[in-house]
């Protein structure tokens, strides 16, 4: 009908219901066009740092998931797969409502190569689940790190989705290291507790590569640690964050203390109830004085080969039963020479002790050492 004829009707006496039908038709009628967009609004202008719900993957997983996602497009330069170039590009992106990422710029450069892998990587991850703030989706401001690393390259714990694990877990490398470690004899003469730490490679077969102490307690602690390490069986080796299998350090300590002590003999007395002068000190019997004790202790001494001249100091303590233990070089003169000094003065007789208000103490001696290879 034309426009005067609608005028017409609508000036009639049953406009009112005709008008009123029309007007409910309208509001409950949806545009067809509206069914294009899907489930997701169009992106709007407002972009947020932080919301109550950072955008995530489809599948969940959190922030490691999109690294992983990310990393698996990446593409490795030739400066980063020579070992050249190694590190991390961050790339920030707009991920907007509708959960596709755009507007991506480095905001943490590496190299002109790596930044290219980088943006072209971050482009190419999956549409994600937009940010949520107070319930409604919203363009969120995201921050990713890429990871340029080469083949050769061993990962710290921090680097890789899933560390190396002993098999059976902490556990197990417990009861691993309880059934094989034997206790050096240097320990119990030397009264010695506290741990050795090793550093090692575990490569992608999950066997152990390269490995050193960084903390020492003895040499020979040192010597059993290291036996230790180098035994382990395979490892369930590290996972990168492309999944695949890859060299990760690993650190482990390895404690060690002494045995009890025999039946019927006295353990060491503490360090902290240990004199350094007292009424009657330490005297070994059939010597006199300082000179008779430094005489007798460099009788025992056992040359390593290739030994070098020079003075130090011992000093051990004399137990209340006149025993000597833990012998430590207050002046030392190399590694080889050291060992053979503190050896050799726990090789020394027994004292007459030390007394201190008429009882038999422990008391800390030091002796000079003079080594003259001639």
């Amino acid at each position: 009908m034309d426009t005067r004829t609608l005028f017409n009707i609508l000036g009639s006496k049953h406009s009112q219901r005709l008008w009123l039908l029309l007007v409910l038709a309208l509001l409950t009628t949806r545009p067809a066009a509206a069914q294009y967009y899907g489930q997701y609004a169009v992106d709007t202008t407002q972009i947020f740092n932080y919301v109550d719900q950072m955008p995530t993957l489809p599948g969940g997983g959190g922030n490691l998931a999109l690294v992983k996602a990310v990393q698996q497009h990446l593409q490795l330069p030739v400066e980063v797969r020579e070992g050249r170039t190694e590190g991390r590009v961050f790339v920030r992106v707009v991920v907007g409502v509708s959960g596709v990422a755009r507007q991506a710029a480095v905001v943490q450069s590496l190299s002109p190569a790596c930044d290219a892998a980088a943006l072209a990587a971050v482009k190419r991850m999956p549409r994600l689940l937009p940010g949520r703030y107070q319930g409604q989706p919203v363009a969120v401001l995201l921050t990713v790190p890429v990871m340029f690393l080469s083949p050769r390259h061993v990962f710290a714990s921090t680097e890789v989705s899933r560390p190396a694990q002993f098999p059976g877990g902490d556990a197990g490398l417990e009861q691993y290291l309880q059934k094989n470690k034997t206790t050096p004899a240097e320990v119990k003469q030397r009264d010695l507790k506290g741990r050795v730490v090793v550093r090692f490679v575990l490569k992608p077969d999950g066997r152990v590569g390269a490995s050193e102490v960084i903390n020492s307690l003895c040499p020979s602690c040192d010597d059993e640690a290291l036996r230790l390490v180098r035994g382990f069986p395979r490892w369930q080796p590290a996972l990168g964050y492309d999944d695949q299998p890859v060299a990760m350090y690993q650190v482990v300590n390895i404690w060690f203390s002494p045995p009890a002590p025999p039946s019927g003999q006295a353990a060491p007395v503490p360090e902290n109830q240990v004199y350094s002068q007292v009424e009657q000190m330490p005297v070994l019997p059939g010597r006199s004085g300082s000179a008779g004790l430094q005489a007798a202790l460099q009788e025992l001494i056992e040359y390593p080969e290739r030994a070098p001249s020079g003075e130090g100091q011992v000093s051990f303590v004399v137990e209340p039963d006149g025993r000597v233990t833990r012998p430590v070089m207050l002046k030392p003169i190399n590694s080889a020479m050291d060992e053979a000094v503190l050896a050799a003065a726990l090789r020394l007789p027994r004292f007459e002790p030390g007394r201190h208000n008429g009882q038999p103490v422990a008391v800390r001696l030091a002796v000079p050492v003079l080594i003259d290879i001639r």
